[in-house]
């Protein structure tokens, strides 16, 4: 007796369409339970302005279909500037990817457009065709925040559409995508994140959250779409979309957390309310995409390798369906009013300029353990912080070595730019001059001394692959970058010394530092504005990196006096200013907070810090210099004594070949 044993039938792969339509269905029903679960269409009491059930319904549908399609536009767009392109000219391949974005920018338009409409019906309270009629359409486009933003992202959706169908070059495909990824930004201007505390650093970890989510979702569906179309270097895109899928699903959980952070006001709200309920739903659903990425970069990257696409196909229909639960879980909690505090203060003039809550009276325990949660640090630190030891890593299991020193001093000062943007040192450097004075001074002359000590640019040249023959990657653009004439500008000696030493001046001694203050965009451009001017000019004194060209020893020594005699005159001007900086904004602080001191006194504090700060950044930074200097001079000297003895081996070389050819010449003359 034979049995016969059949080979187990392998998986399906699941299609485009079917998988597309699943998750399209998972995303609709779960929103319309979130939104059941959070009130989000709730009737109106009666009495009250009520939109109306299409308005109820459809605007979080429409949000759906907005998010999903502006992530499959940004995605298409990020596959057309992945795929290889020849002399700079993007291929079929590509040229097919961008057709499809313009498709999906279509889409993307009709959605924010019906968003805008059913928007302005909501806000009114009143069905769709009462709130058209009159002029209400007019001036909500115009002067209301939701009806700008949503006009916009209809304006710059279909001016996607021309440039993706026009553009044959890989250099007009990234300008696409970055008009695409800025198409993202409006509506998350508008909403719960804008209002309330700390709501320009909510706002900022909305942005990041946004962006973050479309490369990631609209990635992965540009690279199954490109999978099921049979592209001929799958394996190749895959790969390279693996790192920015890991960047991305860090991007946004860090943002998701800071966000929810600000907006949920205890940890118990998490489990007693709906908006806390839908928070950890989409904490669950981004554990399930973690999971999901670690099996694609154990298994599918390795099955793509050796030309079998099944498993990634399989794997990414499923991710995808776990994405769209997570955006329509995004656009629920948007619906959903998030918890208030039970002790919540009045909104007064002073909390509302500064953005938070009058804290109590510093202490030096209280400047150290506060926290305050600015998006753009917090974020930019953790990136910085991962990247940079990231780098590190590749390099070890390359086998080569990276000085302890410089991954040790990068820390430091990751740490320090933490310590005085994150803490008390922020909160109370709103109110008071001096502590702001000391975040100042720790940005310019002490967090970009340790950064530049890092070497972060040497480590990403020797830790990024080069580009393949005839291609250019991130690490020629970076090299390119270093060797540029805008960088050959600014690292000119007197330019980077005049950027570094005028900005104080024109900061406090013009209206530009209480406008920082008064406005939280111009205050984080300012803090922006002190680190870059510091990590410039120390880069030209004690840099590492490669840079067109370095000035001599000599020059860099006077360079660093120049900068210590001026800063200390910069602060001798601030305490004889008789004149109060920022006058009218420390007045209006003084009016409702108690403990702070007397500005004028406060101002004559912060410019003795300023004038007696520099002399220990001073020291560490010409202790750094003469060591390179000495370094420098050993390692003339032994290229010197390197040259000499091969010259001397030329020569002993020479004189005995003279001396056998004279003996030769002897032994001839004998004969």
């Amino acid at each position: 007796m034979t049995t016969s044993t059949r080979p187990r039938a392998a998986l399906a792969v699941p299609s485009t369409r079917r998988w597309g339509l699943t998750a399209a269905a998972v995303s609709l029903a779960v929103l319309f339970a979130a939104l059941a679960l959070g009130g989000g269409t709730a009737e109106a009491v009666p009495g009250l302005p009520d939109p109306g059930g299409l308005t109820r319904w459809g605007l979080p549908v429409a949000k759906v279909v907005l998010d999903g399609a502006s992530a499959v536009t940004v995605g298409m767009l990020a596959l057309a500037v992945m795929l290889p392109a020849r002399r700079g000219e993007m291929g079929r391949d590509a040229l097919l990817a961008m057709r499809a974005a313009a498709i999906a920018a279509v889409v993307w338009a009709a959605a924010a457009g019906v968003v805008h409409l059913l928007t302005l019906s909501d806000l009114v309270g009143q069905p769709l065709r009462d709130a058209l009629a009159g002029d209400a359409f007019a001036s909500y486009t115009a002067s209301v925040p939701q009806g700008k933003a949503y006009a916009a992202v209809v304006v710059l959706a279909l001016a996607i559409v021309p440039a993706a169908r026009l553009t044959l070059s890989r250099g007009g495909a990234i300008a696409v995508l970055c008009l695409g990824i800025g198409t993202l930004i409006p509506p998350a201007l508008t909403g719960h994140s804008a209002t309330g505390d700390y709501h320009h650093s909510a706002v900022t970890s909305l942005i990041v959250h946004l962006v973050g989510m479309a490369v990631w979702v609209g990635g992965l569906v540009a690279v199954s779409w490109y999978a099921a179309s049979g592209g001929t270097h799958l394996a190749r895109v895959a790969r390279a979309y693996s790192p920015v899928a890991l960047a991305c699903f860090v991007m946004v959980g860090a943002s998701g957390v800071l966000n929810a952070w600000v907006r949920i006001p205890s940890l118990g709200d998490l489990v007693t309310t709906a908006y806390g309920a839908m928070v950890l739903a989409k904490v669950a659903a981004l554990v399930a995409l973690g999971v999901f990425g670690r099996a694609h970069r154990r298994r599918s990257l390795g099955g793509l390798d050796a030309g079998r696409s099944g498993a990634f196909r399989r794997l990414a229909a499923g991710e995808v369906v776990v994405m769209g639960v997570g955006m329509a879980l995004g656009v629920a909690l948007s619906r959903t009013p998030p918890p208030r505090p039970v002790d919540e203060l009045p909104m007064t003039a002073v909390r509302e300029l500064i953005g938070f809550p009058i804290p109590p009276e510093p202490t030096a325990l209280r400047l150290l353990t506060q926290t305050y949660p600015e998006a753009l640090f917090v974020l930019g630190c953790l990136a910085a912080v991962l990247l940079y030891l990231g780098g590190v890593w590749r390099l070890r299991v390359r086998g080569d070595r990276w000085p302890v020193g410089r991954t040790v001093a990068w820390l430091l000062g990751v740490g320090s730019i933490a310590l005085v943007q994150l803490t008390g040192f922020m909160t109370y450097g709103m109110t008071m001059l001096s502590v702001h004075m000391g975040q100042h001074l720790v940005l310019m002359m002490v967090s970009p001394v340790l950064l530049v000590l890092g070497g972060p640019v040497t480590l990403a040249l020797r830790a990024i692959r080069p580009a393949r023959r005839g291609e250019t990657g991130p690490r020629e653009w970076l090299l390119a970058a270093t060797q540029s004439r805008v960088v050959r500008i600014l690292t000119h000696p007197l330019v980077a010394l005049a950027i570094f030493v005028s900005g104080p001046f024109v900061t406090y001694f013009t209206g530009l530092f209480e406008y920082a203050m008064r406005n939280h965009t111009a205050h984080l451009l300012m803090s922006v504005h002190f680190l870059l001017a510091g990590y410039l000019f120390y880069e030209v004194i004690i840099g590492i990196d490669p840079l067109p060209k370095r000035p001599p020893y000599v020059a860099r020594v006077g360079l660093q006096f120049a900068a210590i005699v001026v800063h200390a005159f910069f602060g001798l001007a601030l305490m004889e200013s008789a004149r109060l900086i920022a006058g009218d904004y420390y007045r209006l602080l003084e009016s409702e907070i108690p403990w702070l001191p007397e500005p004028l006194a406060d101002q004559v504090l912060a410019g003795q810090l300023s004038w007696g700060f520099g002399e220990i950044p001073g020291l560490l930074v010409f202790g750094a210099l003469f060591v390179q200097w000495y370094r420098s001079d050993e390692r003339e000297a032994r290229r010197f004594d390197r040259r000499e003895g091969d010259a001397e081996a030329e020569r002993a070389a020479y004189n005995a070949y003279l001396a056998r050819l004279d003996a030769r010449s002897r032994r001839n003359d004998a004969d």
